[in-house]
């Protein structure tokens, strides 16, 4: 009869979704029973305010920290570049990007310090800021910059995109917790081996599972993002169906990883470059563009001022 009540209650929360004060399953258990699980809680908007980067009077670039982007393979170069111009506009003293060498256009984004795809540059840059992910690809010599990152113990990493998909064929019982993973739905079904559609009807009990999982930040991307870290969840409310485009996760990556090397922690960094870059959408939007329009540069060209407004509005709370 337990079983029987298990299964009954297991397919019914997948299948309806309720997570209102709703009550889960504890499926690691070896005994069959059920436990609270409390709502998330919204981000405290003001708190992560007043934690927006400042340079003072006798600050210079290094005080801006440094960055890595690891991104953009040869069929997919523009989303390093995006990830690293929004670096650029979200404070990073200095950028690096790493990428497809014999496709980049030189003249065009004199703005970071490039480097072709290398392991031996990889580990020079272990007290950086590591980002990594999108249009990489997965081939085995990708696979090795991950692993690399483990193994020399890099503590300021943010991996997305086909980061993600590497991480969820590879055999890791944690990840340090210092590491930000910013997926969207499937790729979080991907990491957790489930459906997708398991994922759209429970996305707090699924990102929970991911992130006792792995043990890091984890940023679910999509409508009202929600984020966990040691052991809370969180949402944000703040964003816009503007960034529904392909493009728009990899300016969220490189605005966290701009925030990280600028002395924030994992959690805060992630989420207020949520933040931000839910605001700048938003923003983009109040000076008379339709939301179809938003393309990734217009959001990455956004966020400077938006920054600037954000900081305004913590000044006058």
């Amino acid at each position: 009869m337990r079983y029987v009540m298990f299964c009954f209650l297991y397919y019914y929360t997948l299948r309806v979704g309720i997570w209102e004060k709703h009550i889960l399953t504890n499926l690691e258990s070896l005994g069959i029973f059920l436990v609270g699980v409390e709502m998330a809680e919204k981000i405290a908007q003001k708190t992560l305010l007043k934690s927006i980067p400042k340079r003072k009077t006798l600050s210079n670039k290094s005080d801006g920290g440094v960055v890595l982007v690891i991104a953009g393979g040869a069929k997919f170069m523009g989303a390093g570049l995006l990830s690293a111009l929004a670096c650029t506009r979200s404070g990073a003293g200095y950028t690096h990007l790493m990428t497809d060498l014999v496709r980049y256009p030189w003249v065009k984004f004199p703005d970071f310090i490039i480097h072709k795809f290398s392991l031996a540059t990889l580990k020079k840059h272990q007290e950086s800021v590591i980002a990594i992910g999108p249009g990489l690809g997965t081939e085995k010599s990708k696979v090795s910059y991950v692993r690399t990152l483990l193994k020399m113990k890099a503590e300021r990493v943010i991996l997305d995109a086909d980061a993600l998909t590497i991480v969820s064929q590879m055999k890791i019982k944690k990840l340090p917790a210092s590491w930000v993973l910013t997926p969207h739905e499937a790729e979080l079904a991907r990491l957790l081996h489930v459906p997708v559609r398991n994922v759209k009807n429970n996305r707090e009990y699924y990102l929970n599972e991911a992130h006792r999982r792995f043990g890091c930040v984890i940023v679910l991307k999509g409508h009202e993002t929600l984020l966990a870290s040691k052991g809370k969840i969180t949402y944000a409310s703040f964003g816009s169906v503007a960034l529904a485009k392909a493009g728009t996760g990899d300016v969220l990556l490189g605005v966290i990883a701009a925030l990280r090397a600028q002395g924030l922690e994992a959690y805060p960094a992630a989420a207020l470059g949520v933040l931000i870059h839910g605001t700048a959408a938003k923003d983009w939007e109040k000076k008379g563009n339709d939301h179809l329009g938003l393309r990734p540069t217009d959001l990455i060209d956004q966020i400077p001022q938006t920054i600037k407004r954000l900081r305004s509005t913590a000044k006058g709370n």
